[in-house]
């Protein structure tokens, strides 16, 4: 293969840290759910009062915000967003963190609820975890949240700026 080996990989690692991490340099608080703390009800749901979470990690992400909207009822308006989140899969590997459905990314002073976690963005085509061929080529780039915007209040998170 001409494309891909190792040398090609510690390249666009290089590349994609130094864009993101000091460049672009957005970074994301990630709140984690914590399963064994999030009470569920009668039909086996979690309510969104009854979940807990750890404390946030920054990460740095690109962010690809959709166009939000407004709904409005007998209740009155409601505003709607969501949100694309994507990760240097290395960083997240390094920061610990196992992204999954039901956490909350604060970013712009809004929380976001992940929705889908994608993780198969491959340089040259290939999983070096899974490719058949050995590990010497390919690499798994990034790591990709789709998420909506969810109620703060429903969230039962303290804000951090009130601190002592």
């Amino acid at each position: 293969m001409l494309y891909g080996s190792n040398r090609d990989v510690s390249l666009i690692k290089k590349i994609n840290e130094e864009l993101i991490i000091d460049i672009i340099d957005t970074e994301i608080a990630y709140y984690k759910i914590v399963i064994s703390e999030s009470h569920k009800n009668v039909y086996d749901e979690t309510g969104g009062k009854n979940k807990s979470y750890y404390y946030p990690v920054k990460v740095a992400c690109l962010i690809k915000r959709e166009e939000q909207s407004f709904e409005s009822d007998e209740f009155g308006s409601n505003y709607k967003a969501a949100a694309r989140f994507a990760f240097l899969r290395d960083t997240v590997v390094e920061k610990e963190l196992y992204l999954e459905v039901g956490d909350i990314i604060e970013w712009d002073n809004e929380y976001f609820e992940v929705d889908s976690v994608i993780e198969n963005q491959y340089f040259a085509g290939k999983n070096t975890e899974t490719n058949l061929g050995g590990d010497t080529f390919g690499y798994n780039v990034s790591l990709i949240c789709d998420a909506h915007l969810t109620n703060r209040e429903k969230l039962q998170l303290v804000d951090r700026r009130f601190w002592n």
